[in-house]
């Protein structure tokens, strides 16, 4: 019989590397089974198979990547994203960072909670920043446009429209003229109902429209009509559904002294902003 003694370190360590290349092997096959239900949608079973993985070698970063998008395909965002984050912690990896942008998009873009959903695709573009490759943002911005249009903020929406599109210039019109109404000292006020008139088509900037009280109104006696030469296109916006911050209703304005209004321009595409004169 051979005794410890009799055995040498090199033997020892022999031994040892064999046993941990069977546990390499084992966690191996246990993740490469994984990814193969993964494929198959059977990611109950898939899950399983990489948590076991992970229990034979804990510091292996593609075995969390590989967990992560297991748990975004099961839709538990939240665990996804912590194995994600664990496989960063171990290695970092550009690969693994997009699978967690994308897992936060998926989830902001599963949320009824709307200020919830604005965090998480608000990390998602911000974490994008950081990647090399090259990333195609443009649903990212969709979506974020979506869910502050939901919010009720129509500019910041807008604006991420225009990121998505890569309209530059509209966006630094968009800057100028939020600008303005924020600050100047001119009252304004908002042309609706246009479609039902003539459109967006007469108003140019610079133009003079006249302001007719429209009191016999059915729908709203503080109306006020817009002409120009008598022939009517539009009214001045009295309800919030119509108007923006930042500019008088016609209830607001139908006592006041004025009696024209000069088009300044046309706001978010859909917004006639005019100043009293």
């Amino acid at each position: 019989m051979t005794s410890q003694k009799d055995i040498s370190k090199e033997t020892l360590d022999g031994w040892t590397k064999k046993q941990e290349k069977k546990q390499d092997n084992i966690s191996e096959i246990l993740s490469r089974e994984a990814l193969r239900l993964k494929s198959k949608r059977r990611y109950n079973e898939a899950l399983t198979l990489i948590n076991l993985s992970i229990e034979h070698d804990e510091l292996n970063s593609e075995y969390y990547n590989l967990k992560g998008l297991i748990l975004q395909d099961l839709h538990k965002f939240r665990q996804s994203l912590e194995a994600f984050d664990k496989s960063l912690e171990i290695q970092e990896s550009e690969e693994v960072m997009l699978n967690k942008v994308n897992a936060l998009y998926s989830w902001a873009n599963s949320l009824n909670d709307k200020n919830r959903a604005l965090e998480l695709i608000t990390q998602a573009i911000e974490n994008a920043a950081y990647l090399s490759m090259e990333v195609d943002m443009e649903k990212f911005w969709y979506l974020k446009g979506s869910i502050l249009d939901c919010l009720g903020d129509k500019i910041a929406s807008r604006k991420c429209y225009m990121i998505a599109e890569n309209m530059t210039d509209d966006i630094s019109q968009l800057d100028k003229h939020t600008e303005y109404i924020n600050t100047t000292d001119d009252t304004l006020i908002c042309i609706t109902g246009t479609q039902f008139y003539q459109g967006l088509e007469p108003f140019s900037e610079g133009l003079v429209v006249d302001l007719v009280r429209d009191s016999e109104n059915e729908h709203d006696p503080d109306a006020v009509r817009v002409e120009v030469g008598g022939m009517a296109l539009g009214y001045v916006a009295n309800s919030p559904h119509t108007m923006i911050e930042g500019v008088k209703s016609a209830s607001e304005i139908k006592n006041t002294k004025f009696q024209k209004a000069e088009v300044k321009f046309l706001y978010l595409y859909e917004y006639v902003i005019a100043k009293l004169i």
